[in-house]
């Protein structure tokens, strides 16, 4: 089991108070000497919390997948961003499990998010792009 899945098992409330707590021993012992060290305060965080550190930012989940995408000439538009088809060129397009697809732009780093949605839209958003942007290669 990772370290990170452990560290989930333990709610967030009781890993702040186990950092709180170990703040207020040391702060006791050593007086305000121990703020000169916040080195070490920033490692107990990253071991204790190392989900908010992580650098992948998890996939939007979206309804209605459709009704992100749309095509302006030569961008693609999905949501608010907008990018070149020419700096797009690959589209990765499959089922994250039973219930949600999954849509992911991996060649560029333009789009900032991945896209979790509903499995049943997977036809359409198929045809969406082999209609509106045939020129993009949807890879799985």
């Amino acid at each position: 089991m990772r370290y990170v899945d452990r560290m989930n098992k333990i709610s967030r409330r009781t890993r702040f108070l186990i950092l709180l707590g170990g703040f207020g021993a040391s702060v006791l012992v050593w007086g305000t000497e121990v703020l000169r060290y916040t080195g070490s305060w920033v490692l107990m965080m990253w071991l204790l919390f190392p989900d908010m550190w992580s650098s992948k930012l998890p996939a939007d989940k979206t309804k209605d997948m459709l009704g992100l995408l749309s095509r302006e000439g030569d961008l693609l538009r999905v949501g608010m961003e907008a990018v070149s088809l020419d700096i797009v060129r690959k589209v990765a397009l499959s089922e994250y499990d039973e219930r949600y697809g999954y849509i992911q732009f991996p060649y560029t780093s333009k789009f900032s998010s991945d896209y979790l949605f509903p499995i049943e839209q997977m036809p359409q958003v198929r045809e969406w792009f082999a209609t509106h942007a045939p020129e993009l290669e949807i890879i799985r």
